[in-house]
């Protein structure tokens, strides 16, 4: 059985180790900048049986712009670095690599579906 090669696009692969990085660390500042926003600004000593974080409060913090940026960031980067490295993963194995338009157009359909979702559950907190 002889091997069959695959050519494959350098460019497309530096493009994807790229974004990958650069996904990793906007996730990291986004991450970090939601921690301080939810958890440390405006920390106030409630106590009983009222819960920390209600839909009151959740819509009221979602009228920032810094909340909505913070927010919607981290989803495109989750999703940016998530599916990027499941196309990553897929490729390396030979049935995928065939595949790669296909497997391309499949992670880009998940991924705008998923950041449609994404706006459309965080809508009703921004619009109040």
């Amino acid at each position: 059985m002889s091997e069959q090669i695959v050519a494959t696009s350098k460019v497309a692969g530096t493009w994807a180790w790229f974004l990958q990085r650069l996904s990793a660390i906007l996730l990291v500042i986004f991450l970090g900048i939601h921690l301080y926003a939810a958890h440390f600004m405006g920390v106030s000593a409630e106590t009983g049986d009222e819960p920390l974080l209600s839909y009151e409060e959740v819509s009221l913090r979602l009228d920032q712009v810094l909340y909505i940026v913070v927010d919607y960031g981290m989803l495109s980067m989750v999703l940016l670095h998530g599916l990027n490295g499941l196309r990553t993963v897929m490729l390396d194995f030979d049935m995928f690599v065939r595949r790669r338009k296909l497997v391309d157009v499949g992670l880009w359909v998940v991924g705008i579906a998923t950041m449609i979702w994404g706006i459309v559950i965080l809508w009703p907190f921004i619009t109040g």
